[in-house]
């Protein structure tokens, strides 16, 4: 089995990183939507990104709580270490909620149900797309700091 500076395996690295990267691309779509909402336009495709908001969440999430956190948790090293972990667990729960709201928002405004402005939705899209990218920016700093790990923490023959 290949091996990273954590327990966790090359091939779990790259998953998460596919899941974020994927996380990226919709928060690019969010922008653009976001700038078509602006405009007073209601876009082509918004059902489609509605659809896809919530089990791109939760396919991240579910990786990171299963392979990525409990690591973490052993190499924490430190009250504050431990500290910010249970800050970003915590965001997930905030984030599922966030992401299953804007999923029905964005659903009610793609069949001209949605009593909010399109400034008001705009608004939304662009907050929640920012709290996605913080919460992965740092899930990776995080990354880093697990990954480099193994070379600290390596016993020297005798």
């Amino acid at each position: 089995m290949e091996t990273t500076g954590s327990s966790l395996t090359a091939s779990e690295v790259r998953a998460l990183e596919d899941k974020h990267r994927d996380l990226l691309i919709l928060c690019l779509k969010l922008e653009e939507l976001a700038a078509d909402f602006d405009t007073g336009e209601i876009p082509r495709g918004i059902q489609k990104v509605a659809k896809h908001i919530e089990p791109l969440v939760a396919a991240a999430h579910t990786l990171e709580e299963q392979k990525f956190y409990p690591d973490l948790e052993l190499h924490a090293g430190s009250c504050f270490g431990s500290l910010l972990l249970d800050q970003v667990k915590s965001e997930h729960r905030v984030d599922r909620r966030a992401a299953r709201e804007l999923s029905l928002t964005l659903a009610a405004v793609a069949r001209k149900r949605c009593r909010l402005s399109l400034q008001t939705v705009a608004h939304m899209v662009r907050g929640f797309q920012e709290a996605v990218r913080r919460h992965i920016t740092a899930e990776q700093m995080l990354l880093q700091q697990l990954l480099s790990v193994e070379p600290e923490m390596q016993v020297l023959p005798t």
